[in-house]
């Protein structure tokens, strides 16, 4: 798997994100999207997948089909507070046709941005950029 290290003054880091889609055709049009940008992907299909993968790695970012304001929310709650580490990831949700109740919501609640797709490379990596997570 290729993996973008970044240097910085004093060290390297790579920039691991985790995407969670129930499509598995999404997610590879996602991963190749984030591996074309030098991000390393790990894919799971569900939240509690994606939950129980967060428990145990430290993803930098991590990529999720919106299904309800509700489950958004609540892998917001779980992946946010676990007590193991204070340094939350990026989280951005995605969805095809989201509300704009849902998606204000989400952003209120923790999310980094809310995308509808479909959206394309150039998009993916200006927010990635504007949230941080990769160099402008």
């Amino acid at each position: 798997m290729r993996q973008r290290l970044l240097k910085s003054e004093t060290s390297l880091v790579m920039i691991n994100c985790l995407l969670i889609d129930k499509n598995p055709n999404e997610r590879q049009r996602l991963s190749q999207i984030l591996h074309g940008l030098g991000v390393s992907c790990a894919e799971r299909a569900g939240a509690e997948e994606g939950i129980r993968f967060c428990q145990n790695q430290r993803p930098d970012v991590v990529m999720m089909e919106a299904t309800t304001a509700a489950a958004t929310r609540d892998f917001l709650r779980l992946v946010g507070y676990q007590g193991r580490s204070s340094r939350r990831p990026v989280v951005i949700f995605y969805a095809d046709l989201p509300d704009v109740d849902t998606m204000a919501e989400t952003i209120m609640d923790g999310a980094a941005d809310f995308l509808m797709k479909p959206f394309d490379r150039d998009l993916l990596q200006f927010k990635l950029q504007q949230a941080g997570v990769l160099p402008h």
